[in-house]
């Protein structure tokens, strides 16, 4: 199973430099996809902070974060944040070793515990992953 990070996902829905290149990626994998509900939440602040800065406009805001729930309902296995899922980011954050923001200890947490493999383009996350032994991917490296 391929869990991805908030920012893959927000990248097949909202146009950046490495979308094509990301999307091509996943629709090239035969694994089942996941994503969890506080990876839909970062994605609703992500696009909050794009609408704020004037990047975006609010109706592609809202037309995007609908099709990012579509996608996550329809496409993933959409995983429920639990707490002992922030009991084990918050372990990892305590490894001040990592290097680690907590957004992304919960996504690394959470592909853990579902024994799925991380995708995210992000260098740090994937020290991280490296670090504790966890399987990651980064799609743009492929």
């Amino acid at each position: 199973m391929l869990y991805l990070d908030t920012a893959v996902v927000l990248t097949l829905f909202v146009r950046e430099p490495m979308s094509e290149s990301v999307g091509k990626w996943i629709a090239s994998r035969r694994q089942p996809l996941a994503f969890s509900d506080w990876g839909l939440t970062e994605c609703a602040s992500a696009l909050g902070v794009k609408l704020r800065r004037g990047e975006l406009d609010a109706n592609f805001a809202g037309r995007a974060f609908q099709a990012i729930a579509s996608f996550a309902n329809e496409s993933c296995e959409l995983i429920a944040c639990a707490g002992h899922h922030q009991r084990e980011a918050q372990g990892l954050l305590t490894r001040f070793d990592l290097p680690l923001r907590s957004g992304d200890a919960l996504h690394l947490a959470i592909s853990q515990h579902v024994q799925a493999t991380l995708v995210t383009c992000d260098k740090q996350l994937m020290a991280a992953a490296k670090a504790i032994g966890a399987k990651a991917r980064d799609p743009l490296a492929s």
